[in-house]
């Protein structure tokens, strides 16, 4: 298939899911566009050269969280019970060129409680007041720096560490810590 083809074929498949009055497909034309700017970025302005490896062009991010605070991160598009687009996000590892990130939902009052399989709701100290945000373990992934929104500061983490990382253990390792 051709470049034209598949665009037309995306096209349609937009239109018919527009039809349904489910999903935002304006806002996911977006997503596929800033993903394809992106993709235009690395491969057009920092590798340019053919001669030049992928996995060995890199840049550099000067600002960037540390671990245990909360960043802003366009974490992209998946599948519908996937967080999606930008979100708040605890940064869990810093590995240098990627970090290992769990994404969180705002609370605002009204929420249900939450599931303590997979969710922990954590104090923050964001914009000069506390607020609180809840951990959704079930979505933690690993993104590259290239993701953080540079235009929103980062948030100090009020919980914890230790909580948090008990927590993560936990669930994910089904470690009793009373043993």
């Amino acid at each position: 298939m051709s470049i034209k083809e598949n665009i037309e074929g995306i096209v349609q498949a937009m239109e018919n899911l527009e039809k349904t009055e489910l999903y935002d497909v304006e806002k996911y034309t977006y997503s596929l566009l800033h993903q394809t700017i992106q993709l235009e970025f690395f491969y057009c302005h920092l590798v340019k050269d053919k001669e030049k490896e992928c996995d060995e062009t890199f840049y550099y991010v000067d600002k960037r969280p540390r671990e245990h605070q909360l960043a802003y991160f366009n974490i992209g598009r998946g599948f519908p019970k996937e967080l999606m687009d930008g979100h708040w996000c605890y940064v869990l590892k810093d590995l240098g060129y990627k970090m290992i990130i769990i994404p969180c939902t705002s609370l605002k009052g009204d929420e249900d409680e939450c599931n303590p399989d997979f969710e922990k709701d954590i104090d923050v100290k964001m914009y000069r007041r506390k607020t609180h945000s809840r951990l959704q373990l079930s979505d933690i992934r690993s993104v590259d720096v290239q993701r953080i929104d540079l235009r929103k500061r980062f948030c100090r983490v009020i919980t914890r560490r230790e909580e948090i990382l008990d927590f993560i253990k936990e669930k994910i390792f089904d470690t009793d810590l009373e043993k």
